[in-house]
């Protein structure tokens, strides 16, 4: 007889051929588990039982919002198709999540790209700045919670999505703790392995720090990419260059408005950036339930 679901997975999902790899990733575990593909991919096999396919060809943010709308788990954890987890993850955090007893706590994973541990290296507001808040790689949370917050802003359009819940989750006294003996890791194709290897700069963290940093002069590379007909990834053609930017609106006071704030009021300040605020500059949009399923609302980027 099967167990209801005591957590459940969910994701913008396009590439049905990694699916069952992800799935039998977390096979070890012994909680419940529900895992949810949200996509305009349509997978040409049986899914196993608990596993269930959305159909949608809205924005990657909103189909993220859409798993966590058909989620029946009391705990909810964002995920991709192009990773797979450590053995007993969720066991793991899970148990790490029963101790804290706290409904306003998340649970994260480590996140491992190319051998580093990007949790370690990168896991903050500012990637480059230790003083900023701790950001997750796929929290685990109260669905409650999640709701209570009012899930994705639909201003999002693929990332950087979740350090604002993150954020928003600190806002009302939220915390985060990383589990030690848990870790998701990105699975690079074999095109990514082949330039990291030609080009070995392309390994160094510091490499991602710097392009993000830098972030607002990307467009060129994706002009480049358009100009050849090939599609960016989704970090190049969105996340730096359209979500980074409404993330820091959502958070970051700007450098000429930051001086003589007071300090409770922030986390951190960076001269040349400004000050990473306590409190959310701006209401949150949430996404509402009509039409969810077919019209990308707020930006939609090249989604319908």
């Amino acid at each position: 007889m099967r167990k209801d679901p005591i957590i459940s997975l969910f994701g913008s999902m396009i590439h049905p051929e990694f699916w069952m790899r992800l799935y039998n990733s977390l096979s070890s575990n012994k909680v419940p588990f529900e895992l949810i593909f949200v996509g305009n991919k349509i997978p040409n096999f049986k899914l196993p039982e608990n596993c269930h396919f959305i159909y949608s060809e809205t924005k990657p943010a909103q189909c993220y919002e859409i798993g966590s709308r058909y989620a029946v788990g009391d705990l909810i954890m964002h995920t991709g198709d192009d990773c797979v987890f450590s053995e007993r993850a969720l066991d793991n955090i899970y148990e790490i999540f029963r101790n804290l007893n706290d409904d306003k706590a998340m649970v994260s994973c480590g996140y491992i790209l190319g051998g580093n541990d990007l949790s370690v290296e990168q896991g903050y507001y500012w990637t480059d700045d230790n003083n900023s808040p701790r950001m997750p790689f796929g929290a685990l949370m109260k669905r409650e919670m999640w709701k209570k917050l009012g899930g994705i802003d639909n201003r999002f359009i693929a990332q950087y999505w979740d350090l604002d819940i993150a954020m928003r989750m600190y806002e009302i006294g939220g915390r985060l703790v990383f589990a030690e003996n848990a870790w998701v890791e990105e699975v690079q194709s074999s095109a990514a392995i082949f330039w990291k290897k030609k080009f070995s700069i392309l390994n160094n963290p510091l490499v991602y720090k710097i392009s993000s940093y830098f972030y607002h002069n990307l467009s060129r590379g994706i002009q480049f990419f358009k100009k050849h007909k090939k599609r960016p990834r989704l970090w190049l053609e969105f996340g730096v260059t359209k979500d980074r930017p409404i993330l820091d609106q959502f958070w970051v006071i700007k450098k000429d408005s930051a001086e003589g704030i007071a300090l409770e009021s922030i986390y951190c300040h960076k001269e040349g950036r400004g000050a990473i605020s306590k409190r959310r500059l701006a209401p949150i949009e949430p996404f509402e339930d009509r039409h969810i399923l077919t019209v990308s609302q707020g930006p939609k980027g090249r989604w319908k």
